[in-house]
């Protein structure tokens, strides 16, 4: 009960709050017209295991009382992006319950949450009941919507929810779904957007079901048309992609719990990429665990990022990240193939290709050299050749062009595989290959993060597929983004700039996405751990 009376002044001072609201957005900046100041939370947890409710199953106080611990630091920010004039602040994937569950003692971490937006307002509902037991049932949805009335902006945050009616999977699921689930709320504390996700992480797969198709869910605001989406559906075609390119949104929301996987998904390099390949502004909330090289949260535009946070370090905290883009992103047109398939011929073949596995993929390298200025390097079957034009002085490091072109198995989600297209240029030499281009199994984060090469000119391009949606990346020392470093041409080459004061170089990289020749959606999935 002292809980459950601790968040009901919770709510009472949030109300407060509201009065003082005009003061607080007196004393900030303006800003400026086709404009919108946007927010994001990069949070260090407090974890189920933490208070022992993944050792076993809890009960709802317990649970709220762990939520709350963490609710309590979410709220302290929303208030301080209400006094800096945020029109919305976006939160972590798992950023109230944490993680680390099984089917079981995540139950009491669920609630109930409408399958789509309502405009159901939990703060007036729980006013009007002032029952106890109504706050235990809905307790975080009252807190996110009290959270967005009391300080004038939309909310937008993740938690379990469980919806009844649901025996698609047999009597060991149970008739309850569970959904890993992306709510907004308005200003006025209503419920506007709800979305399931839907292509879950490994971790994910013996826990949380899916909605029969991936939904695509957008928001309409004052401030643009805003896309949902959860962590690992950013690298799938629904439903980002549907979202960026059918649905015509502005702003993709994607709260996610993502760590430092090299060499080419690193949350906040992976986050400028897309939003930079699909011509959107994207907001990134992850939570921030050091030790586990979790990291990587910002507000992206096409032109690079406007705010970015990216710290692992031991004494690093969370971070509260605001800043105005535009409301219509300004958009450019990319044919990625051209450059590279109009020039191929003028690029001499390797006779010194080597093999690697990177990511679980086998690439095809060539190794760059001092005395050359041109690369070229194709996958087996030609499909995919990627060429480079660089100038570099290389001493300890040895760097190498990469290719490969396939399904890729490791981390496939509901699906099982998706395929990519890969030019890259990252730190790999033939004569260490395990340990210097298997990246994703190794632990040295200095050798991972650092680099002593400057290229004073780099040029990488690619004889992408003509369906290809391809995703820029480029990571200079210490893993940063280096906007006014990268050049983007229409004729489809990401370059260097060569006029500004040059840093080292850790990657540089094109993603390409193949999605017809993605695994097929499932047509009933369950939980793996009831099979």
């Amino acid at each position: 009960m002292k809980l459950l009376y601790l968040s009901w002044c919770l709510v009472t001072i949030s109300a407060v709050l509201l009065v003082e609201e005009d003061k607080w957005r007196a004393a900030v900046p303006l800003v400026e017209e086709g404009k919108w100041r946007a927010a994001v939370y990069e949070h260090v947890l407090v974890t189920a295991s933490d208070v022992g409710c993944t050792e076993t199953v809890c009960t709802r106080d317990q649970a709220i009382e762990l939520m709350e611990a963490n609710l309590a630091v979410l709220r302290d920010n929303v208030e301080e992006a209400a006094r800096q004039g945020a029109d919305l602040i976006l939160l972590p994937e798992d950023g109230i319950h944490g993680y680390g569950f099984n089917r079981e003692n995540i139950v009491p971490f669920l609630e109930g949450v409408p399958q789509s937006a309502d405009g159901s307002n939990q703060c007036a509902l729980y006013s009007a009941e002032d029952s106890s037991e109504y706050l235990s049932e809905h307790y975080v949805m009252i807190q996110l919507s009290c959270m967005a009335q009391s300080n004038g902006l939309y909310v937008a945050a993740c938690l379990g929810s469980v919806v009844g009616d649901c025996d698609h999977c047999g009597p060991d699921h149970g008739t309850d779904c569970f959904y890993n689930t992306l709510v907004v709320f308005d200003p006025e504390g209503s419920l506007v957007g709800v979305y399931h996700k839907y292509n879950l992480w490994t971790s994910e797969l013996p826990i949380y079901d899916i909605d029969k198709l991936p939904a695509a869910v957008s928001v309409e605001t004052p401030f643009g048309k805003l896309g949902l989406s959860i962590c690992e559906d950013l690298l799938w075609r629904s439903p980002v992609v549907d979202l960026a390119e059918r649905d015509g949104i502005d702003t993709l929301l994607l709260p996610l719990s993502w760590w430092d996987m090299f060499p080419h998904q690193l949350a906040h390099s992976n986050e400028d990429a897309w939003a930079r390949g699909l011509q959107i502004n994207l907001l990134a909330a992850d939570n921030h665990v050091p030790q586990d090289w979790n990291s990587g949260s910002g507000i992206f535009t096409p032109a690079g990022h406007a705010a970015v946070y990216h710290n692992i370090s031991t004494s690093s905290t969370g971070k509260l990240l605001v800043a105005d883009i535009d409301i219509k992103p300004r958009k450019s047109h990319v044919n990625w193939a051209e450059f590279a398939s109009n020039n191929l011929d003028h690029f001499e073949d390797s006779e010194d290709v080597f093999t690697a596995i990177v990511y679980d993929d086998l690439y095809n390298f060539v190794k760059l050299n001092s005395d050359e200025n041109t690369a070229k390097v194709c996958s087996d079957d030609g499909s995919l050749c990627c060429i480079a034009e660089y100038s570099a002085v290389f001493e300890s490091d040895v760097f190498s062009l990469g290719v490969f072109s396939g399904s890729h198995i490791k981390d496939g989600s509901v699906s099982g595989s998706f395929y990519i297209e890969m030019c890259t240029i990252i730190k790999c030499d033939p004569e260490d290959v395990w340990n210097t281009c298997t990246q994703d199994m190794i632990m040295d984060y200095d050798y991972l993060t650092r680099s002593n090469t400057i290229f004073t000119s780099l040029k990488l391009a690619g004889t992408f597929s003509d369906s290809t949606r391809v995703f820029p990346e480029a990571l200079f020392d210490e893993v940063t983004l280096r906007p006014e470093l990268v050049l983007i041409t229409p004729d489809g080459v990401l370059s260097i700039r060569e006029k500004f004061e040059l840093q080292p170089l850790v990657s540089l990289s094109l993603f390409g996405r193949r999605y017809e020749d993605d695994a097929d959606i499932p047509d009933n999935f369950c939980p793996n751990e009831l099979n």
